[in-house]
């Protein structure tokens, strides 16, 4: 487990939020998921996220509700909407994203390659996933409970890397298996 990559430093950039509580963690071979415990106010005006397109995927487990708006390059931005407190949004970041945010935001966000999935399968021996499908707003009790056990976790100079191996293990099972797409079913 790394205490700090280049991902950290993106992430704390795209939500602007500098040296936030993060944790890194290898849960097989070469791919690291990072997790950030964000928690800031945002302005009203102007985008409050901005992610580049990346091969990863970004899971958002909100801590308190927040209410934002996604913002498109080809189309207006959705309206604001709420998104209570346990609930997740699952990016696909091939495009990048985008969202303004009114107020309060806290949040666990997962960075999570592409190339993870595909060490997961090999790992599993498992059909590769190709894809996770897109959600904004869901109800995951499994997300929300698993992070809850990683939030005391993040930010930690003495953590049990075999611990936190197998909880993001268990969370990437748990993501791959409801949200996993392969070219078969989409």
């Amino acid at each position: 487990m790394a205490t700090a990559s280049a991902v950290t430093d993106k992430m704390g950039e795209w939500f602007r939020v500098g040296d936030a509580p993060t944790l890194v963690v290898r849960p097989l071979r070469e791919a690291e998921m990072t997790i950030i415990h964000v928690c800031r106010e945002y302005p009203l005006s102007g985008p409050s996220v901005v992610i580049p397109a990346e091969d990863a995927f970004l899971l958002v487990l909100y801590l308190r509700d927040t209410e934002h708006s996604d913002i498109f390059q080809d189309r207006p931005p959705a309206p604001f909407r709420i998104y209570p407190k346990g609930s997740i949004c699952l990016i696909n970041l091939a495009a990048g994203a985008a969202i303004s945010v009114r107020g309060q935001f806290e949040a666990l966000a997962i960075h999570l390659p592409r190339k993870h999935l595909a060490e997961l399968a090999e790992q599993t021996e498992a059909p590769s996933v190709d894809d996770l499908a897109v959600c904004r707003g869901r109800d995951d009790p499994t997300v929300r409970d698993i992070g809850a056990a990683l939030l005391p976790l993040i930010g930690q100079r003495d953590v049990d890397r075999s611990l936190v191996a197998h909880i993001a293990l268990a969370l990437n099972a748990h993501i791959v298996h409801c949200y996993g797409r392969t070219r078969r079913t989409h």
